[in-house]
């Protein structure tokens, strides 16, 4: 063989000792199984005799075969020698793992590792994808330089993005009242779309001009406004061009910047989580305020019960229960309210002492009212975290 692999198999002295039990066991000769195999040639027992002490490092398939047949042994007297290196991942795949191994080699014990694990599990799910998607091209096998650039990519798809989905967040604000809440994603994608092409062909024009113009029409065929396009396809250009301008566009992650996150690209929160989040947050503040009053006003009444002596478990249960139904009609109504005194009004009588339940309830009344000032504005809508 002109070349071989640094993972080929070659034939050892393990090896060489095994064929030579063999021939033992069968009372031959080199020079009688020479003559078995039909190489009667003057050197022929002497290669025998190199292969036997591990000195014929990549014998022909043939030569092995003739040599059992002479013996009266087969491959099944090998197999515990051959089956560790057939076992063994592709020849490919261990170039990748020793490629990727190489980029993270900087990595603690452990966490090369782990990184190391996570890389190859990640490689052994796209395909095992493939595998499963029938009718669908099969893609190529990955060779190590790759892998080695999927890792590396992922780094600087991340970084473009990052610039991207600002430009992009601030170009959906001004937008949110022309894109319907249900069409902001569909809306994101174009503009993804648009930025994909600026970069994948940012020196080839022609190619780049009728890509963008296939996207405009798609974008238009799915209802978006002339405005809408314009803006979208904005938000693209002045990243890429903010890329373009600082060098970015040709940035490349140094090992010691993969290596710190361990081989993960850094996360980018998208456009149209983070107006969701926007949205969500308000209500979400307004809730956790009006939690803490509540948890006020439960520590008022666990106070007072304590006062009195009512520590019995299932009396505080009923309290507290109540209370989780007065704020939020305190909330509502106000504490002065006709839906507030009908509540206590209703409920008071049935619980352990209706005079206890009725001062319990002036406690919770005077706790929110203290501290309402503190509630930020309602979202709009009465919209919280729960509602």
């Amino acid at each position: 063989m002109a070349h071989h692999s640094k993972t080929a198999f070659t034939f050892g002295p393990e090896f060489g000792v095994r064929l030579r039990r063999l021939r033992e066991r069968r009372g031959l000769t080199l020079r009688a199984v020479a003559v078995l195999m039909d190489r009667q040639n003057a050197g022929a027992h002497a290669q025998l005799a190199r292969l036997e002490r591990g000195r014929t490092k990549y014998p022909s398939f043939n030569l092995i075969v003739d040599y059992l047949r002479a013996c009266g042994a087969g491959f099944e007297d090998l197999l515990d020698l051959l089956n560790p290196h057939t076992s063994r991942r592709p020849v490919l795949k261990e170039k990748g793992d020793v490629a990727v191994a190489e980029l993270l080699k900087s990595l603690p014990k452990t966490e090369h590792r782990a990184m190391l694990r996570w890389e190859r599990a990640t490689t052994d799910r796209q395909e095992e994808r493939a595998a499963a998607a029938p009718g669908k091209k099969r893609p190529k096998a990955e060779t190590d330089q790759a892998r080695v650039f999927r890792i590396v990519w992922s780094f600087i798809h991340a970084n473009w993005n990052q610039v991207f989905e600002q430009k992009l967040y601030e170009t959906m604000l001004k937008l949110k009242d022309e894109v319907p809440r249900s069409q902001r994603r569909n809306a994101c994608d174009h503009a993804r779309r648009f930025f994909s092409i600026l970069t994948r062909h940012y020196q080839r024009e022609s190619v780049k001009k009728s890509a963008l113009e296939r996207v405009e029409r798609r974008t238009k065929e799915d209802g978006f406004s002339t405005r809408v396009v314009v803006a979208l396809l904005g938000a693209a250009s002045e990243a890429y061009q903010e890329l373009f301008d600082t060098g970015r566009l040709d940035w490349e992650p140094s090992p010691e910047e993969i290596i710190k996150r361990r081989g993960h690209a850094p996360k980018v929160e998208k456009t149209e989580i983070r107006l969701e989040m926007d949205e969500a947050r308000p209500g979400i503040v307004y809730s956790k305020t009006l939690g803490l009053i509540s948890a006020l006003a439960l520590q008022a009444v666990d106070a007072r019960l304590d006062e009195l002596k009512l520590d019995y478990y299932y009396v505080k249960q009923h309290y507290y229960a109540w209370i989780d139904r007065l704020i939020p009609i305190a909330d509502e109504h106000g504490t002065g309210s006709p839906e507030w005194q009908a509540e206590v009004n209703a409920t008071a009588p049935k619980l352990h002492d209706e005079a206890i339940a009725r001062e319990a309830a002036a406690l919770v009344a005077n706790t929110f009212d203290l501290w309402k000032a503190k509630l930020p504005p309602k979202p709009e809508g009465g919209r919280t975290e729960s509602g």
